[in-house]
């Protein structure tokens, strides 16, 4: 069951409540996410950002350089950080966090790399 409701739209945060999993690992267990479900799920995910942000916004053009890799680092530690808000305490949300800290020296010593 947890299959289909990945696949009729469930969230993963909502589906690990609903079956009472207290860790991600167990929910995925149960999953078999093909690549077709990945590529489906980015590509709504996508058209919804775009339509949502396309009237309040101009279209994001990424900076080159060391900007650019600043900006990246930048978005993938909110995306990060928006999933482990989502996790229940526990191991993976403790490992995400230390992710995220290495995320904050990462993006430190980046910053360094534009100083003459």
């Amino acid at each position: 069951m947890p299959p289909e409701m990945l696949r009729a739209g469930v969230g993963f945060p909502v589906l690990m409540k609903t079956t009472r999993h207290t860790s991600p690992e167990m929910t995925m267990r149960y999953l078999d996410v093909a690549l077709t479900d990945l590529q489906r799920e980015f590509q709504l995910a996508r058209a919804k950002t775009s339509a949502s942000c396309s009237a309040a916004r101009p279209p994001f053009t990424p900076r080159a350089g060391l900007d650019g890799l600043i900006d990246s680092l930048l978005a993938a530690q909110h995306v990060l950080e928006m999933f482990r808000r989502t996790l229940p305490n526990g191991t993976s949300r403790r490992r995400l966090d230390r992710l995220s800290n290495r995320l904050t020296k990462i993006l430190s010593e980046a910053r360094k790399l534009g100083i003459p």
